[in-house]
């Protein structure tokens, strides 16, 4: 296995130069273009556990997310992976499958391995003994008065939804919902601001609120609308999230209603199968990319120290994308 003497010498530098331009410090240019095809030449590997003995920081991030099944999990997933590369970091990504206890898991490992920091969307009461000596940047719930929170402006995307359906003639409408742990976040946030716009309105909106995760949720969803009587008059739909929204067309879709003529439905995220994927349900986009870069400029905020602490909450706005299911 090659060495650092053996790049050294190949490049016709010194180890020191060569330790400098692997550690980040600044070295000549005409050396750095001699020591990089030293290394593509010989396959080194430089030793990443020493690096960050001598410079005291890891160059890994953990990254939580409570699934990883959906578009938009797997567009965040993505998108943080890049923002973290640019910065010059590597990420591991773990699956909490809703799980506090696979969450504190995480949280422990990553503390053990003094990893640089954590993000984390969780929707988990985690003690404050869990968030200790490690900077946390969270998603969407705000875990903690010290650690910062970004979300999308879910509250506003409920509204723009509301609007939307309402502006197009629809005055039956039907909200689809979760239960979550912390109802003030996402779900919760997206669900006040439609029903406050339709009151708004002067309109009442029909609830349907799962009180389950979604290994249970589709089957109560799908017995809810094809034997409530009260959807038979439903002509627009919110749901808070896309992949309900989907569900809810393919169901309705069989039973004989014709979206968008008979129906319109607005979902949540806006995040595609595939780049190339067409708009097809209506929805209220969240900026995923911008979160992901925004999550670690926090986090490199709090490691570095520099100005003044990081806001606790930052708050992205949201637009809406038309597509098929909404006129």
């Amino acid at each position: 296995m090659p060495t650092m003497n053996d790049v050294a010498k190949l490049a016709g530098v010194s180890r020191g130069t060569v330790s400098n331009y692997i550690n980040g410090v600044k070295i000549k240019e005409e050396s750095q273009v001699k020591i990089q095809n030293a290394i593509n030449q010989l396959n080194y590997i430089p030793n990443t556990n020493a690096r960050q003995l001598k410079t005291s920081r890891s160059d890994i991030v953990v990254f939580i997310l409570p699934t990883t099944r959906t578009p938009f999990f797997g567009e965040l997933t993505y998108e943080m992976q890049q923002a973290l590369q640019r910065a010059e970091y590597k990420m591991i990504l773990c699956n909490s499958n809703n799980d506090i206890q696979q969450e504190i898991e995480y949280i422990h490992m990553g503390q053990m391995q003094k990893v640089a920091g954590i993000i984390t969307m969780s929707y988990s009461d985690l003690s404050q003994q869990h968030l200790e000596n490690l900077p946390i940047v969270s998603i969407e719930n705000k875990i903690s008065k010290r650690i910062p929170c970004v979300s999308s402006d879910n509250y506003q995307g409920g509204v723009l939804a509301a609007e939307k359906l309402i502006s197009s003639g629809a005055k039956n409408l039907l909200l689809i919902t979760r239960t979550t742990t912390h109802t003030e976040a996402s779900y919760g946030q997206r669900s006040r601001g439609f029903i406050d716009c339709c009151r708004k309105h002067g309109l009442e909106c029909k609830v349907f609120w799962g009180e389950h995760h979604e290994e249970t949720f589709y089957p109560a969803l799908a017995t809810y609308l094809k034997e409530s009587g009260e959807v038979e008059t439903v002509d627009g739909i919110f749901a808070v999230a896309d992949q309900y929204a989907d569900f809810a067309m393919e169901l309705l879709t069989k039973a004989g209603r014709r979206v968008p003529k008979d129906l319109q439905i607005i979902g949540f995220d806006g995040s595609k199968m595939y780049p190339e994927q067409e708009e097809f349900i209506s929805t209220i986009r969240q900026p995923v990319a911008l979160m992901a870069e925004t999550c670690v400029s926090i986090l490199e905020e709090l490691l570095n120290k520099e100005g003044p602490a990081p806001a606790e909450e930052i708050v992205l706005p949201v637009k809406f994308i038309p597509g098929g299911t909404s006129i």
